[in-house]
């Protein structure tokens, strides 16, 4: 499969929707110090971006997914370094909210680890595919049922280096 080469949103349009996304969670967390907890692979890029563009204290983790056989089954949760989560106000960053089954037991799981605060912050939401009743407090762009890449969204590890969002065919 090939990227099409259409930009879905620019290098620019990016850059300044993850400024305003970076002013409002800035104001929604004024005088609290945020855990920024991205998933990766595909949040890298994005969460790089944002905590630049937010202006409170922060400290950031990652935590790496282990799926099982099976759409939307999780088999393992592994924090890249400790990363406590306990009484902290917890921001989630994640690529893209698609079925919402991977976000919603991330969700769950993490809240037996009882944060003072969740929230989630997600480039790309895909509404089309919901399967699950959850939806992010701050998004970047809603986008149409496609295979999303560029931007540290991949599609077998190619087009990650993209600098704007486009899909493949």
């Amino acid at each position: 499969m090939r990227a099409t080469g259409k930009v879905l949103y620019s290098q620019d349009a990016i850059a300044k929707r993850i400024a305003e996304m970076g002013t409002r969670i800035s104001a929604d967390c004024e005088g609290r110090d945020l855990a920024v907890l991205g998933i990766l692979k595909g949040s890298f890029v994005f969460m790089a971006d944002l905590v630049r563009n937010i202006r409170c204290p922060l400290r950031c983790g990652f935590i790496d997914l282990t799926p099982s056989m099976g759409p939307g089954r999780i088999t393992e949760m592994n924090f890249t370094s400790d990363f406590p989560v306990e009484g902290a106000d917890l921001l989630i960053v994640e690529d893209i909210l698609d079925t919402g089954i991977t976000m919603a037991f991330l969700k769950q799981q993490l809240e037996l680890r009882k944060p003072r605060t969740t929230r989630i912050a997600t480039l790309l939401n895909k509404p089309a595919r919901r399967r699950v009743d959850i939806e992010s407090d701050y998004m970047g762009f809603e986008v149409p049922d496609r295979y999303i890449v560029g931007y540290g969204l991949d599609h077998g590890e190619a087009y990650r280096n993209l600098p704007y969002l486009t899909y493949v065919e």
